[in-house]
């Protein structure tokens, strides 16, 4: 390469040099004007980007931001190697990100400016809400404006729930405060209206101190000042419910400054009203009127038609009652018809065989059945009529024809209404070759057509499943044995079953079977019957039948039913599974729609409406509009006594005037079912009224501790009485006394009566209580007392000691009385013990509003009700033969004492192998030892041997008693009681 070509390149080079270095520099310069501008954009977009963070940014600012800085965005993009040696290196990294991640940033300052705006929103609401709220607690606050309250803020809580509260918010304390609030908003006010008790009763606890002179107790108070628009107070027996009844009323006038005529009270008796006006207005000075049903609903009568109607007073409505059966019963022959089967076989329900665990069971549930047959009353009242003597001194004449059982009742009745003549167990006519048998007496023989009829007590499987298996053997072995015997002596016999009844249609097939055999029915004179057995004021049985009917009537006036309800439910009946039943209901039907067709003509007759149809009329003209006053408050005493019409009556009227109601009263108190009183008006108050605050007062100022616990533990065996827990002050041991006697009460009574007067001094005042008014006849059969007139009143005067204090009163009677102490008088089962078995038949149960399940409900209200009447002890005296079904439900303690009754030494005898309830006694008779059953005589268990009593062997293999026995060898032995049943037996080493 020649020299001038070597610098000719090295001059073209360093001109590329030069060049490529100004170029660079150029380039440089370039570059860093396009940063700079990039930093100017950046600039703006920071200085903008805070802007427009500092309020809510719309769609359309975050669109044209976005777009605005796009090309800066994507040049920058593109400049991706700008080396972080850069002055702005960070600025124009973070424009990248702030741009990019723009969107979620704008989402996200929106939601929370918007959640900021929420919170003081809501913190505007939260306020008014507290401040309402503590104006609403200011007073009681009742359950409805408590629910319309928290519906009111529902919204603004649905807003709170979505608001993303946070713990350093401003607004965080007041909100989360109604968050708390609101989430438990009833307990809340619970507490609030708690503290409001507490003050208020603080406030004005000089006048809860002194109402007529008497201070409220805490529970007594909560009830005058809770101001629930709903109302039930459940009140103990001697609680003093008159007293928070009184006080209810001066709280309303004295500080809720309510209007003495917006004040509506109620009671249920003439009585009892013008005692609380006398409270009221003479004692408390406050014009405040109680009034009765009667009078309320005849007032409303007059204000809409101008007059008040002619009431048939409730005696002449029971003089109807008896002046029809008594009277004019001779006029409807079919009715009397009906009231003989009745009475023959329906007025007891027997239980099937199967639901009995033992003999001694049936036994026990038939103990008030009446036995004797329709026959032997027939014949005993004949014999009377015919003689003309005294029925007392006809019992040691005639000898009553008693049967074992109540189907055996139903089958003797049958017989003898339809005209066939039989006898009763007559001995069988042809020897017994068997010497392990005793002589044979069939249950009937038909004489006019040499029939025999045996009832056996099977069921349809033959099986005795109520027996032992041994004794279950014996009875089906003896069957056998029996029809055995008839084909041998060539002698008819015909079979009923147990289960027949179980199945509801023995009475059926009895008659079928009758027929088949050639026996002729032919019905009595049934006009005859009734008035020989029935037509006369002595027979107890019947003239609680006529209570019955009149119960009947009045509960089914007071549901304003008509007769074609009646036919409604005979035709309903039609579809009853149980025969029996069936026909029960059908025929007692029957009864009561004569009986109330004949009602219904004599009101129209005498141009008078009834009680139930007053005020069922006032009900129908409030509902109608008529003008009544403006009630604030409806108050009612002894709210259990309610009867259907009544209800509707007050429902009307609190309906209306949207009145607030208080009631007051004791379901364990509630024993006029006979006038009407429905206890599910009370029981189910919510159901019928709605929500309903239920409050209680629990302290008695009566009876002791001891008495209140065993009353309420026997009250609430039924779980549909609503529970309290009474209690006292007073301590007593021995409260309840059981005293029991064995033929006669004289002894017993006379021991109680001067026990109580030495206890207690002879001013000490005696109650004496019977379940019915025929009860008195208890007391006077004694010879203790002599009838007196007092204060123009027959009452007894005790001949021992004339300056006691004693008085006979009728349980219902006695509601609302006490006395120093209590005897009861006819503690029987029996069907008019107690409990009564005829008043409280199951055909009530389509009368009332909701059916009592409860066997004998009322009936342990009216026992509850007659062992709290004491203010010291309760004496009950006891057949220890034939106690009462409730006496087995009392056990010894501090509080029960049982003096002279057999409950200690039952517990210890041997019990009947047979029946299984019985205890097995020692018997004399005709100069013979032997042991029997004390179920005697429904049941005949008998051993020779008395040694079972002081020491009893038992069988290993049966359970029978092992009995020394003789075998044919002479030598002595030790068998089982139950041969031939059962062959165990054991040598003995003696002759």
């Amino acid at each position: 390469m020649s020299l001038g070509m070597f610098v000719l390149i090295i001059v073209l080079l360093v001109i590329f040099v030069a060049c490529y270095v100004a170029h660079r520099k150029r380039l440089a310069k370039e570059f860093e004007e396009k940063v700079r501008s990039f930093i100017e954009v950046c600039d703006s977009f920071f200085v903008e980007f805070d802007g427009l963070f500092k309020h809510y940014i719309q769609d359309a600012e975050r669109d044209a931001f976005i777009l605005k800085y796009k090309v800066l965005y994507h040049e920058l993009q593109r400049y991706s190697g700008i080396s972080s040696k850069v002055e702005d290196f960070v600025k124009l990294e973070d424009f990248k990100k702030q741009y990019k991640d723009f969107p979620g940033l704008v989402f996200a300052s929106n939601a929370e400016i918007k959640r900021k705006e929420c919170l003081k929103s809501l913190i505007q609401y939260v306020n008014v809400f507290l401040d309402e709220l503590s104006f609403l607690t200011s007073r009681y606050v009742t359950e409805a404006d408590g629910e319309i309250f928290r519906q009111k803020w529902e919204k603004l809580s649905q807003d709170v729930a979505t608001c993303n509260l946070k713990a350093n918010d401003e607004e965080y304390g007041k909100i989360n405060l109604f968050k708390i609030i609101y989430k438990d908003f009833s307990n809340y006010l619970e507490k609030a209206n708690e503290t409001f008790f507490a003050q208020e009763s603080q406030k004005y606890d000089y006048l809860f101190s002194n109402i007529d002179g008497k201070s409220l107790d805490m529970q007594q108070r909560e009830a005058v000042v809770t101001d629930e628009d709903r109302i039930l107070v459940l009140a103990g027996a001697g609680s003093g419910k008159t007293l928070t009844i009184a006080g209810k009323v001066k709280y309303l006038c004295d500080v809720k400054n309510v209007s003495p005529e917006e004040i509506l009270l109620i009671s249920f008796t003439k009585k009892s009203a013008q005692e609380m006006t006398d409270r009221i207005q003479g004692k408390l000075g406050i014009p405040v009127k109680s009034t009765t049903f009667h009078k309320l609903g005849l007032d409303i009568i007059k204000s809409a038609v101008g007059k008040r109607p002619d009431v048939l007073d409730e005696s002449l409505f029971n003089e109807f009652i008896h002046n029809f059966f008594e009277k004019e019963l001779v006029n409807y022959p079919e009715l009397v018809k009906n009231l003989i089967e009745y009475f023959a076989y329906y007025i007891d329900i027997p239980k099937n065989m199967e639901d009995y665990s033992s003999l001694g069971e049936m036994y026990e549930a038939e103990k008030s059945v009446d036995l004797e047959t329709l026959r032997s009353k027939y014949d005993q009242e004949k014999y009377i009529q015919e003689e003309k003597i005294k029925k007392s001194q006809n019992h040691t004449t005639l000898k009553n024809e008693k049967v074992k059982s109540l189907e055996e009742v139903q089958i003797a009745n049958f017989l003898f209404l339809n005209g066939v003549n039989y006898e009763y167990e007559k001995l069988y006519p042809f020897e017994n070759s068997d010497p392990l048998r005793k002589a044979y007496r069939p249950d009937f023989y038909l004489k006019d057509y040499d029939i025999y009829l045996e009832h056996f007590g099977i069921t349809r499987n033959n099986t005795v499943p109520w027996l032992s298996p041994v004794e279950a053997k014996k009875y089906l072995d003896g069957i056998d044995w029996k029809r055995e015997l008839h084909k041998q002596n060539n002698t008819k016999l015909i079979e009923t079953y147990s289960y027949y009844n179980s199945e509801g249609v023995l009475l059926q097939k009895l008659e079928e079977i009758l027929k088949q055999n050639g026996v002729v029915l032919k019905s009595r004179d049934f006009m005859d019957i009734f008035n020989t057995v029935y037509a006369t004021k002595t027979n107890k049985y019947f003239s609680e039948f006529v209570k019955l009917c009149g119960t009947f009537i009045v509960l089914f006036k007071s549901n304003n039913y008509t007769i074609e309800t009646i036919d409604n439910w005979k035709d309903w009946l039609s579809s009853e599974d149980n025969k029996f039943l069936q026909r029960r209901n059908n025929t007692f039907l029957n009864i009561i729609r004569v009986i109330l067709e004949e009602y219904q003509k004599y009101l129209i007759a005498n141009n008078s409406i009834d009680f139930s149809d007053m005020i069922n009329n006032a009900t129908e003209n409030v509902n109608a509009g008529c003008d009544i006053p403006l009630y604030k408050y409806v108050i009612v005493d002894e709210y259990q006594d309610i009867s259907k019409a009544r209800f509707n009556l007050l429902k009307a009227i609190v309906d209306k005037t949207k009145a607030k109601l208080f009631c007051v009263g004791d379901d364990w108190q509630s024993i006029y079912r006979f006038a009407g009183s429905d206890i599910s008006l009370f029981t189910d108050i919510a159901k019928y009224f709605g929500k309903t605050k239920i409050l209680k007062i629990e302290k008695t100022y009566r009876n002791s501790q001891k008495l209140i616990d065993e009353a309420s533990r026997f009250i609430l065996q039924n779980p549909l009485q609503l529970k309290k827990s009474l209690r006292s002050d007073k301590k007593l041991d021995y409260p309840l006394v059981f005293w029991g006697f064995d033929d006669n009460p004289k002894n017993a009574l006379q021991a109680i009566i001067n026990k109580i007067a030495l206890d207690y001094g002879a001013n000490s005042s005696i109650l004496l209580l019977g379940r019915t008014n025929y009860d008195i006849e208890i007391a006077k059969d004694t010879g203790l007392f002599r009838k007196i007139r007092k204060n123009g009143v027959d009452a007894l005067e005790y001949v021992q000691n004339p300056k006691l204090q004693i008085q006979f009163l009728s349980v219902h009677k006695s509601k609302g009385l006490e006395a120093d102490n209590v005897i009861l008088l006819n503690f029987r089962n029996d069907k008019l013990g107690f409990p009564n078995q005829i008043i409280d038949d199951p055909v009530l149960n389509f009368v009332l509003t909701n059916a009592e399940d409860y066997r004998f409900a009322e009936e342990r209200r009216l026992f509850y009700v007659a062992i709290t009447r004491t203010k010291n002890r309760t004496y009950v005296l006891v057949d220890n033969k034939n106690p009462s079904l409730f006496f087995k439900e009392f056990s010894e303690s501090t509080s029960v004492f049982f003096k002279s009754t057999r409950r200690k030494i039952s517990e210890k005898q041997t019990k009947c192998p047979l029946c299984k309830t019985g205890d097995l006694l020692k018997v004399e008779h005709d100069g013979k030892t032997f042991v029997g059953c004390s179920n005697f005589p429904r049941c005949r268990y008998a051993q020779r041997d008395v040694t079972i009593l002081s020491s009893p062997k038992i069988c290993p293999e049966c359970g029978g008693f092992l009995v020394k026995r003789k075998a044919y060898n002479g030598y002595n032995f030790v068998g089982c009681s139950n041969y031939p049943a059962c062959g165990y037996k054991e040598k003995m080493f003696w002759k």
